[in-house]
């Protein structure tokens, strides 16, 4: 019988220092020329203590990492920012610093005691430290329902007292059905009252905000035995007239009350109280009769509704 030798079909073998060398080929040519220092940027202003992580490292111009080379850090001045040699930012106190970045062995490194050499990246940022000891808020604020969102004024104090203008704060409602924040501007939602908090880290100051609600803000003039009524639904309110007698005599007005249990208000100049009027109601400011000797009586009138107190 005839035997046919049949084609080697086998796979192509490669010996395996060959493989090794196609497999380490790229590596051997990775570009290890330092184009830049990849971090993670500090905030804008630091307001803690705390340590903040840069995580730098050097990298190519295709942003690719390059192993075995290291990042040099210096921070001045020393009392106000300190950085370790593995990146670990905090600030010391308040105040501005600036920090550089290098690789080790670069001019801007040498001098800090760098080794290897790296070329000739730097980074140098400008870091504010903003350490508060105390946020103040004004404790009898009222914003307006209606009113475009502002924000509430807030004081960043210090060592010492200082105020420090330029310091971040996280502001917040309880009651954002209320008072709502956007951004740092209040937003004024309902009638009502709420507590809000200014906030840097863990530094923070805390005040009752009112709603109020404007119901009636005017001039208003009365000749001699003259009179005007305003009508408000239920509700909480707060009042304020203030007249003056236009022969510049002591002369006053009256404000009396038609369906709520508020107290009538004797004859003078200027008023300001609170009623609750359970139902509809009617008050009549008027400028008593005085025989024809009394004077004209202008000024204004405010009337808010408020929350109930």
């Amino acid at each position: 019988m005839r035997h046919h030798a049949r084609p080697d079909r086998s796979p192509l073998r490669f010996s395996t220092p060959t493989l090794l060398l196609v497999a380490l080929f790229p590596l051997g040519c990775a570009d290890k020329t330092p184009a830049k220092i990849s971090f993670t940027a500090p905030p804008p202003v630091i307001v803690s203590g705390n340590t903040v992580e840069l995580r730098a490292a050097l990298v190519n111009k295709k942003d690719q990492p390059i192993a075995g080379m290291a990042v040099f850090y210096s921070a001045s001045p020393a009392d106000v920012l300190e950085v370790s040699s593995s990146g670990t930012l905090r600030c010391l106190k308040t105040g501005d610093a600036s920090l550089v970045m290098a690789p080790s062995g670069t001019a801007g490194a040498s001098a800090g005691g760098g080794a290897a050499a790296g070329g000739g990246v730097e980074q140098t940022l400008a870091v504010k430290c903003r350490l508060p000891t105390a946020i103040e808020l004004p404790q009898d604020f009222r914003i307006v329902l209606g009113s475009k969102p502002a924000p509430i004024p807030a004081r960043v104090l210090g060592d010492g007292g200082v105020e420090m203008q330029d310091v971040p704060l996280a502001m917040t409602s309880s009651d954002p059905s209320i008072l709502a924040f956007e951004g740092n501007d209040a937003k004024p939602v309902a009638v009502g009252r709420v507590r809000v908090s200014a906030a840097a880290d863990q530094i923070a100051g805390v005040a009752p905000v009112d709603v109020v609600e404007t119901i009636v803000s005017e001039p208003l003039a009365l000749a001699d035995g003259a009179r005007k009524d305003f009508k408000l639904e239920p509700g909480e309110y707060e009042v304020t007239v203030d007249m003056k007698s236009a022969a510049r005599i002591t002369q006053g007005v009256t404000v009396a009350w038609d369906g709520a249990p508020c107290d009538p208000q004797p004859e003078k100049p200027m008023h300001h109280f609170r009623c609750r009027v359970n139902e509809p109601a009617t008050m009549t400011v008027a400028n008593p009769a005085q025989i024809g000797l009394g004077a004209r009586m202008s000024g204004t009138v405010a009337i808010f509704r408020v929350p109930p107190a």
